[in-house]
């Protein structure tokens, strides 16, 4: 064999456990957490001096190091060990990797994280292993992650479901496998809002952070469109849960969510049903195997919810499955003595094929950089025994493999799956912070210290942007001295000037991108937010740019792939979530600066850079590479509402687009917005100065060499959905006063007085209409 054991006993586990036992999160004893944070501190010592030299490996050789609780409180997972040296045992009788024999170190750590330390140290210096691979235990396998990361060894495809797995700017060599807790917890928050909009939920949850990762993807899936009317959490020394089901059931909710481990899966099916309390029941995939819900009462479990990712052995659906057969092979073969009934064969059957693949792309390069390397790549891997539409994609940003799950019910004394296969992406997740300052969104703020009388501050956007130029010009033409003064500030993007507007001292005015107060609302962090703004005018349209591989032909080829979409306070974030979820897209978003980005996607690392930019953007137009594209984004009829059509041409980019030739693509509208002020308000009364002199001098900005997009602002274009400022609307009645006779047209929410007087020819916004026209004439009859 190419496994070296480190253990007095390998008898196979006979029945199904969970993947992360009580102890995996917080029932480490005080002593046992003291020792480990004494070893570290050793190891982290002895790294400081001693730098861990690459495994070398030999001719015929890959070492691969593992630690595997054989024996201890989670002696049953030892079951995923075995199957691991079984399976390699059949690669090296096959030939091995490219000529070279798996071996397979994997010592018992007992799940004791401290003694975890001292195995891993040992097989990284001692038994000079290439690479950690398929672990158990998130405390055994967090102690260890600092040391290998400074060591700059791969700890790969940890067996177990935190999501701390996936911290890659942190931990860049370390990476999860299965779908971590957050993620099932915003599937199952997808599964909820589909087929129990009404609902009301009750969560049972450990208090650990296994616990706290479930209950948080559950929140942020489901926003507060369904409300959660009580919350339970426990503690794995806790000797009853009785009175926490008490509690829920008298919430009257009829959603029971049960994020648990096994142990209180069992209690707390039981108890509900023994206090007459029926209600839909969803049950964390670790506990759900029958082995937890047979002490509950198979009758208790009929019809609980939960999802999975892998086939079960016992799935009649999977017996005509041809990776089911060979695995059922494999396994009369290689690993007769473990138990076909345990769903854990199939699981790590699974993982060891995703580490061999790995290894095989490696080719002859096994430096742990291109392991790493071949390991942040993956990108639609299909493995034997996962459920069929699950596949496995990774990025240097993205060291989740497994972010889909298939919903199953407990019917019959069996799991049966049913549905779509779900992803649990979360393509707008946004810091906490993000989400905490917009909890105060809609409360009544003080004034801040007022400043200058005559001084406006109008946030802007980034270095070099659009919004920034935009902001540059504002002060140069409309500052007056004492009676007006313009201080134009670089800003973050869209989203975060809302923010600068509701809550920063002294700013008056921000660049907004129309589309940010649907998505804050939309997205739950923010409630009756439009009632605090208002708009001083249309700005310009912004130009979504999709730069890609020419094998990215549209932007539905992006699903699955990873696209940079500028920081996630960004007015290009907040355009690309909006963009995608209409779309039906889901990518895995990485959040830089379009600009810095230009390597990454030349080197593969990213499959695209989106950016929502005024045209010609300064960075775009200095691509000259023909391997790349802009991709066309389609005027879809799900974006019509918000968006405008529009085209890019060879005169903004002639670097990347032929002579003559166009790319359809969609705009955003940027806008001038501000703070509700009332009228009888010192901040009022400079906005209304800022007005009477941008409308007044925008002749001047409308000519060289002032940024051509201001040749696009006219006064009177309404914007869907929000208040014009009261000042500005008086400025154009004055201006255009409406036919004598004729009543007012009223724009907006909440604007009556807001008149919209018929739009010169000469207006930018009339001849892009007939620009888009005359396209869409064209594309039907071509069609």
């Amino acid at each position: 064999m190419g496994t070296t054991f480190d253990t007095a006993s390998l008898e196979p586990a006979s029945k199904r456990q969970q993947l992360n036992a009580p102890q995996d999160r917080s029932g480490t004893t005080r002593w046992r957490s003291i020792a480990v944070r004494l070893m570290f501190a050793a190891v982290a010592a002895a790294s400081a001096t001693q730098s861990v030299s690459a495994a070398g490996p030999g001719d015929d050789e890959i070492r691969i190091g593992n630690t595997m609780p054989y024996s201890g409180p989670a002696s049953a997972y030892g079951v995923i060990g075995k199957t691991l040296s079984a399976y390699f045992d059949k690669v090296n009788a096959e030939g091995g990797i490219n000529g070279r024999r798996i071996r397979f170190i994997s010592y018992d750590d007992a799940y004791n994280p401290a003694k975890t330390v001292e195995l891993v140290r040992k097989l990284v210096e001692q038994d000079r292993v290439l690479l950690m691979f398929g672990s158990v235990g998130g405390a055994t396998s967090a102690a260890v992650r600092p040391y290998l990361n400074s060591s700059k060894v791969p700890q790969l495809f940890n067996a177990s479901g935190p999501a701390m797995w996936d911290q890659p700017q942190e931990f860049p060599w370390t990476m999860g496998w299965q779908p971590n807790y957050q993620t099932e917890g915003r599937i199952y928050a997808q599964y909820l809002l589909e087929n129990y909009p009404h609902g009301k939920i009750a969560v049972l949850y450990q208090d650990d952070a296994f616990g706290n990762d479930a209950l948080k993807g559950l929140k942020d899936g489901l926003g507060t469109k369904i409300p959660i009317a009580a919350l339970a959490p426990y503690k794995v020394t806790d000797p009853s849960i009785d009175p926490q089901i008490a509690r829920l059931k008298a919430s009257g909710a009829d959603i029971f969510v049960n994020f648990t481990t096994p142990k209180f899966a069992t209690i707390a099916i039981r108890r509900a049903a023994e206090l007459g309390w029926r209600p839909v029941q969803l049950l964390e995939a670790a506990s759900n195997s029958v082995a937890v819900l047979r002490p509950a009462g198979l009758e208790n479990a009929e019809g609980v919810l939960s999802a999975g990712y892998y086939l079960e052995p016992d799935d009649p659906l999977t017996a005509n499955d041809p990776a089911f057969r060979e695995w059922s092979a494999f396994m009369d073969r290689y690993a007769s003595s473990l138990s076909k009934s345990d769903g854990l064969t199939s699981y790590s059957y699974a993982l060891a094929r995703t580490m061999v693949e790995v290894l095989r792309r490696s080719g002859d390069d096994l430096s742990r950089e291109n392991i790493m390397r071949q390991a942040a790549t993956l990108k639609g891997l299909q493995v034997p025994m996962l459920i069929p539409g699950i596949a496995i994609d990774t990025s240097p940003s993205d060291h989740a493999p497994i972010e889909q799950m298939q919903m199953q019910r407990f019917t019959g004394g069996k799991w049966e799956r049913f549905g779509p296969v779900r992803s649990g992406i979360d393509a707008g997740s946004v810091s906490e912070s993000f989400k905490t300052i917009f909890q105060y969104g809609t409360a009544k703020r003080d004034l801040a210290v007022k400043l200058n009388t005559n001084t406006v501050s109008v946030m802007t956007g980034s270095f070099g942007s659009t919004y920034a130029q935009i902001g540059a010009d504002l002060g140069s033409v409309l500052d007056n001295g004492e009676s007006l003064r313009v201080l134009p500030v670089l800003g973050r993007g869209s989203a975060q000037a809302v923010v600068d507007i509701l809550l920063l001292r002294g700013v008056d005015a921000g660049i907004v991108r129309k589309d940010t107060l649907a998505y804050l609302e939309r997205k739950d962090f923010a409630s009756s937010i439009r009632q605090q703004f208002v708009y001083v005018t249309k700005l310009f349209n912004e130009e979504m740019h999709v730069l890609a591989p020419r094998s990215i032909r549209s932007l539905k080829d992006l699903d699955g792939k990873t696209v940079v979409v500028d920081q996630p306070d960004s007015s290009t974030f907040v355009t690309a979530i909006n963009v995608f979820e209409r779309l039906g897209i889901k990518p895995h978003l990485v959040y830089s600066e379009p600009r810095l980005a230009i390597d990454l996607l030349r080197r593969s690392e990213v499959d695209a850079i989106l950016a929502v930019e005024g045209k010609p953007s300064q960075w775009l137009s200095q691509i000259k590479d023909r391997d790349l594209h802009l991709v066309p984004v389609e005027y879809d009829k799900s974006l019509q509402t918000e968006y405008l059509p529009s085209k890019l041409t060879s005169e903004d980019y002639p670097n990347l687009i032929g002579s003559g030739a166009v790319v359809d693509t969609i705009a955003a509208e940027a806008i001038l917005a501000a703070y509700h002020w009332p009228a009888n308000n010192d901040r009022y009364r400079r906005l209304a100065l800022l007005v009477e002199s941008l409308f007044t001098k925008l002749p001047q900005l409308q000519k060289p060499p002032f940024h051509p997009k201001w040749k696009e602002l006219s006064p009177r274009v309404p914007v869907d959905g929000w208040m014009r400022f009261e000042a500005a609307q008086e400025w154009l009645n004055r201006t255009y006063p409406t036919a004598a006779g004729a009543p007012a047209t009223t724009v907006g929410v909440g604007s009556p007085r807001d008149a919209n007087p018929p739009i010169s020819r000469n207006d930018p916004l009339y001849r892009e209409f007939l620009d888009w026209r005359a396209n869409r004439q064209k594309a039907n009859v071509n069609h």
